[in-house]
């Protein structure tokens, strides 16, 4: 019980420094230092672990490819790619609330970890003509880039979860397919709902026209998404052959590099992606997250609480969903399998216990990243994402029963 109260004091302290506006790379760093403290960990092997989690391939990996999607989006702003694209979106799908919905489903559909930065900009287009506030774009985007991820193949969650529990990807689909639709009304409800109508008039282009505008304006967004989901290719590489194509076609010269780089390298975006990658490191090496089973089950909690609650715990905490099931999925499974649930809906509940608590955690990366970008508020931000995890966790929790 001890240690389930130090891991509470962390993520609690960490919610309060938030609200306090502190940079959450700097907040990580403290919470690195705590958990060390907490746990007994040698802080003379605390550098060593801080080490391992900055220059390990995947956080590097990250930071390339949030950078150069960063870049993308400034020079497709830069060049107003980003402003064609919105009006030919626009005449194609004339209601703006569906459009902005409509965005970062589709860019959801490439998986990456802080893919929500791939359509923050053309949402803030889309918002900023319908007056929405900053929370409400944050949320907007954020949540309807991950309404897909409960049933999209390709997402390395899916792909985990389903190796993990024993069944094929497409086996977890048919169960846990109802939670994207209802993660879309969510969605609706806590986003959409109240936004007035706005029907984009016609400039009276022909359709032919506004496709070919359409696709002069997408092609980088639509090269990435092809090459990634259907070919399967690396995102860095793909990233730097378009932004490099992009440079080519726009002649963009050297002497705008300077302010191109400079605005697609803000600060505190590349401190939480160190942040979250040191802190996850330093809970692992403390020996931290091995500590939640053992305490929850000895609490005399039923087996389906028990194996909701440990997977969201460290969703919280680390806030990366692949992760996530990999560090809980085999602590807890038997206890699902021995209460007599099917493999499929064991998996669907435990995927969505983790997948909460990563929705909800400010250390996962597309809602720190994201909230920084539209410059939005923790409190307002939470009034729409808790009601709308709660509608799929009774969703999930209706599947099992």
């Amino acid at each position: 019980m001890i240690d389930l109260l130090k891991l509470l004091l962390i993520l609690a302290l960490t919610i309060s420094l938030l609200f306090k506006k502190w940079d959450l790379g700097l907040i990580l760093l403290l919470n690195s230092v705590l958990a060390a403290v907490l746990f007994a960990y040698p802080l003379r092997s605390l550098p060593l672990s801080m080490w391992r989690g900055v220059s390990h391939k995947d956080t590097l990996n990250l930071a390339l490819a949030v950078f150069l999607v960063l870049l993308l989006a400034e020079l497709l702003h830069r060049t107003r790619s980003m402003e064609t694209m919105v009006q030919s979106l626009q005449e194609l799908v004339p209601d703006s609330r569906l459009l902005v919905a409509l965005l970062p489903m589709l860019i959801g559909l490439m998986p990456m970890l802080g893919g929500a930065m791939f359509s923050a900009p053309m949402v803030n287009e889309i918002g900023t003509r319908l007056k929405l506030n900053a929370d409400r774009k944050t949320f907007i985007n954020y949540w309807f880039r991950h309404t897909m991820e409960y049933v999209f193949p390709l997402y390395s969650s899916l792909l985990m979860i389903s190796a993990l529990v024993g069944i094929s990807v497409y086996d977890f689909i048919r169960v846990s397919w109802p939670l994207t639709f209802v993660a879309i009304a969510g969605g609706v409800v806590w986003g959409l709902v109240g936004i007035p109508r706005q029907q984009h008039a016609s400039n009276g282009k022909s359709k032919g026209r506004v496709w070919k505008e359409l696709f002069a304006s997408t092609w980088p967004l639509v090269f990435v998404i092809l090459t990634v989901v259907i070919l399967q290719t690396a995102m860095i590489p793909t990233l730097l052959v378009v932004v490099a194509l992009v440079l080519l076609s726009h002649r963009i010269g050297p002497r705008q590099w300077r302010d191109v780089l400079t605005r697609s390298f803000p600060v505190p975006t590349f401190s939480a992606i160190f942040g979250v990658m040191i802190f996850k490191r330093v809970l692992e090496d403390a020996g931290a997250i091995q500590t939640i089973p053992q305490t929850l089950s000895a609490l005399g909690l039923p087996a389906l609480l028990v194996a909701f609650l440990i997977p969201m715990l460290i969703g919280l905490l680390t806030g990366v969903a692949a992760a996530t099931s990999a560090l809980s999925v085999p602590l807890v499974l038997p206890l699902l399998t021995a209460a007599g649930l099917d493999t499929a809906s064991a998996g669907v509940w435990l995927f969505v216990g983790g997948f909460s608590g990563v929705l909800l955690s400010p250390m996962h990366l597309c809602l720190s990243l994201t909230r920084a970008y539209f410059k939005a508020n923790w409190g307002g931000l939470y009034k729409a994402i808790v009601p709308s995890v709660a509608l799929v966790v009774a969703a999930a929790l209706m599947i099992v029963m």
